[in-house]
């Protein structure tokens, strides 16, 4: 792939960022939400055409991400019907995420070389999810032990689960892409942290931006990821 190329995907990924952005600061939402639609296509292009031995729950959480954000946009029934196929889709794509970190790592040697992480990430995930349990209750629609509290549950602790992971096939791996993958799932996590505020608390715009800006860079590192793991299997052929 010619260098030209990458600087073209990099400058249409940066534009498409800015003007979501835009859209958003000066509430033009048609240009915000074709914008941030397209992001997504323009990075699983790259992955999909560029690289030829591609993963499989790696790509599918790519789609699985790009068709949820779709839907959480665009109503073709109800607002209450496309929020829950959202739903399954940026679960399914967490859940396919979380396989392609698992499937990296022995679980035998992982457990014995990190112990006291993994005990340390399972008491902070507990903590962290009895606050964002408390965030999600402060909407009074929603009631204890519901199907959409459940679900909300369940879709937080997904997030928080990537986070661990992501940081858990960092150190195993001590690898430029696992290090990369890891900080875009920080970036992911906290936005939709951002998210869980913005539509549970108060739909402030600067909630909203913050979640596009997060989302934006973490999506950046996946890009660069991508770039990386293209560039290693070419040195590899060599």
């Amino acid at each position: 792939m010619k260098l030209i190329e990458y600087k073209t995907i990099t400058m249409v990924l940066f534009v498409l960022i800015v003007l979501t952005i835009l859209g958003h600061i000066f509430q033009l939402k048609y240009m915000s939400d074709i914008s941030w639609i397209l992001i997504l296509p323009t990075l699983i292009y790259f992955y999909s055409i560029k690289k030829k031995h591609k993963n499989v729950f790696f790509t599918v959480f790519l789609i699985g991400f790009a068709i949820s954000e779709f839907f959480k946009m665009w109503f073709f029934t109800s607002e209450l019907f496309n929020h829950y196929i959202s739903y399954i889709f940026i679960m399914t794509a967490y859940c396919s995420l979380i396989t392609f970190f698992l499937k990296g790592m022995d679980a035998k040697r992982l457990i014995k070389k990190f112990k006291f992480h993994i005990f340390i990430l399972i008491t902070f995930n507990l903590y962290i999810l009895y606050t964002l349990n408390q965030m999600i209750l402060q909407d009074d629609s929603l009631e204890v032990f519901t199907f959409p509290f459940f679900l909300e549950v369940f879709y937080n602790l997904l997030i928080l689960l990537i986070l661990s992971i992501s940081l858990l096939y960092y150190l195993y791996t001590e690898t430029k892409q696992a290090l990369l993958l890891f900080l875009a799932c920080v970036c992911i996590v906290f936005s939709e942290m951002i998210q869980v505020a913005y539509f549970f608390i108060t739909e402030e715009i600067f909630l909203k931006i913050g979640y596009i800006v997060l989302m934006a860079i973490g999506f950046g590192f996946i890009y660069f990821y991508t770039l990386l793991e293209i560039k290693s299997k070419s040195l590899i052929k060599q």
